[in-house]
């Protein structure tokens, strides 16, 4: 592993790993222990109900630390079985931290108004309220404590153990790589994203083969695992009371319905936006239309120098530029976090597929995971994941019940560290022409992954859960529902037959047990985010206190709120995310006058 870990743990099921989680197993046993000797909920019995909250809040730091450090193992090694046991063995805990919070929504819930804002008025607990008051919301959608404790100790073996086994098979699949000239390479699915940015075209198909044919190897098991998960969902929902499989996402995600169809109905109708760059790329690329395959692609005239082979440390440097020319404070951040090994970057097998921040409540740190291929795209990757760093930055002080922000707001910090990079690289005359094409480029495949891919996973997940509903749903229904919904969103800037119907095997997203619909948010992040550096770039460095007081009330505010308290756009309004999406405009523009048309 290229990060260290040791402020986690000097090192695994060491006796300060151990001791760890001894004291996490006292900690939780405590407070369920307070909340059962615990009286009735009222003035008098308000000094123990706080000491249960903030005993509630200590159990998580406690879990997301321990959390945050198995995740990063199992990544690093997904073939490790001491670590999948341990993460396995986690599950344990978290479903005993989830009965904490059923047992205080339960409480919240009964209470009445004027006992609850009584109680929130209590020193201690300054800047919980926003969660506080969310979990009395929740109430109204959960079945009998008894049954919530049931749910979430039958999530251990059930949603999670899914979740578990799909990670575990992703992360030790492999593929025969075709190459154009007839040599064949055993190589790990963790490689085949950067395979499919290299720009030769048959690098490219032989990739997009080769590894649909190992995940059609799995197919049942993917199908079984994602018709399992969905289905546990919508059975929970309906003991719940709840009216759409929706609810549970958007009240995760601080996003209203009326919010969420407005976007939709704007991705639609402005789709032409990013449809327009993927033309531009097939022009380019000598095609009618472009194949799945070549979505990531560097486009021709980009320069393959600007667009690959960089080195992990050339990247740094350019990330580093950027950041520190136009956010010095995210900049110095940055530098600090290589110099103190925050990052597993390196391909190397047994490495779990995709890219990821996580971040400890305890140390204060993050860990970013990612695997570097040399791409232009690696070099936008770090600067996201690093802007996710930079926002548990932010609210490291903020307690648990106000720290704890949704993937919609996550999201917007992390798509505005990329357009940092981009920006800033572009403004930079000292970056070659290459590079600024090569990032232009890479804008614009980052215009067709938040405006039409993730868009088409969300399409094609509701109407997966719509048939979910009704029984289980077989291997090529899944692959019908996948091509539909990329063919809706893509229209005709996607060849007829060129789509990607084994999307809803290979994309781990669909098997995050924690969150489901974990797509729609990508989106709104980024175009959260697109609002958010239209404001920078008219303001300059006096809108960056604005930004990171945007930030830190992510943890304790609804997406509308935030969106109308600092942008003052109405989330409800099409016309509000419409005019974020054609901000895209000017770039595509420019790369095309940069390519000659």
């Amino acid at each position: 592993m290229d990060w260290t870990l040791d402020s986690y743990f000097p090192a695994f099921d060491g006796p300060e790993y151990r001791r760890f989680k001894t004291d996490l197993e006292a900690a939780l046993a405590g407070v369920h222990a307070r909340i059962e000797a615990q009286e009735e909920f009222e003035p008098a019995a308000f000094a123990g109900w706080e000491v249960i909250v903030v005993g509630y809040e200590d159990a998580v730091r406690r879990v997301g630390h321990l959390t945050s450090y198995l995740e990063c193992l199992c990544a690093a090694d997904a073939g490790n079985e001491e670590f999948r046991r341990e993460f396995a063995a986690l599950a344990v805990q978290a479903a005993e931290l989830k009965k904490l919070e059923v047992s205080l929504v339960d409480v919240l819930g009964r209470a009445r108004h004027d006992q609850i804002e009584a109680f929130l008025k209590r020193d201690a607990l300054a800047g919980a309220e926003f969660s506080l008051r969310r979990w009395r919301e929740k109430a109204r959608k959960v079945m009998p404590p008894a049954e919530e404790a049931l749910a979430a100790d039958l999530e251990v073996d059930g949603l999670k153990a899914w979740s578990r086994l799909y990670d575990t098979v992703s992360g030790t699949l492999e593929f025969t790589l075709r190459h154009p000239d007839g040599r064949e390479e055993r190589v790990p699915v963790a490689r085949r994203r950067a395979l499919m940015a290299s720009a030769d075209r048959g690098v490219r198909a032989a990739a997009f083969s080769g590894g649909n044919e190992a995940w059609a190897s799995v197919e049942p098991i993917c199908a079984a695992a994602l018709n399992a998960m969905a289905g546990a969902r919508l059975t929970l929902g309906g003991r719940r009371g709840e009216r759409h499989f929706l609810e549970p996402a958007l009240y995760e995600h601080r996003l209203g319905l009326a919010a969420l169809s407005a976007l939709q109905e704007a991705l639609v109708q402005r789709a032409e936006v990013a449809r327009a760059m993927v033309r531009l790329k097939a022009r380019r690329l000598g095609l009618p239309a472009v194949a799945w395959y070549d979505l990531e692609a560097p486009t021709p005239g980009v320069g393959d120098a600007a667009g690959g082979g960089l080195t992990w440390e050339q990247g740094v440097a350019r990330v580093d530029a950027a950041f520190s020319r136009a956010y010095p404070a995210l900049g110095a951040f940055f530098r600090a976090a290589v110099e103190r090994r925050w990052f597993d970057y390196a391909s190397r097998r047994g490495k779990r597929p995709g890219a990821f921040c996580t971040s400890s409540e305890i140390t204060h740190e993050s860990r970013v995971f990612m695997t570097w291929e040399g791409a232009m795209n690696d070099v936008v990757t770090l600067a996201h994941e690093v802007g996710h760093a930079w926002h548990s930055h932010v609210l490291r002080a903020a307690r648990p019940l106000a720290s704890g922000y949704p993937m919609t707001l996550a999201e917007s910090a992390s798509t505005f560290g990329e357009m940092l990079l981009i920006d800033g690289l572009l403004e930079d005359p000292a970056v070659p022409d290459g590079v600024k094409l090569a990032l232009l480029d890479s804008q614009a495949r980052q215009a067709t992954g938040f405006l039409l891919d993730v868009p088409a996973r969300f399409e094609f997940e509701r109407s997966f859960y719509e048939e979910r509903a009704h029984g289980e749903v077989s291997t090529a229904r899944l692959r019908e529902l996948m091509v539909a919904a990329q063919r809706r969103l893509f229209g005709d800037a996607l060849a007829p037959g060129a789509e990607d119907p084994m999307f809803w095997a290979s994309k781990l997203h669909f098997y995050i047990a924690e969150v489901p619909f974990y797509n729609f948010p990508y989106t709104v992040g980024f175009l959260f985010s697109r609002a958010l550096f239209a404001r920078f770039k008219s303001e300059g460095a006096a809108f960056l206190p604005v930004y990171e007081a945007f930030l830190a009330r992510s943890g304790s505010a609804t997406c509308e709120v935030l969106a109308k308290d600092v942008l003052g756009i109405d989330l409800e309004k099409a016309e509000s995310w419409a005019g974020a999406i054609d901000s895209m405009i000017p770039a595509g523009e420019r790369l095309r006058d940069l390519l000659g048309g």
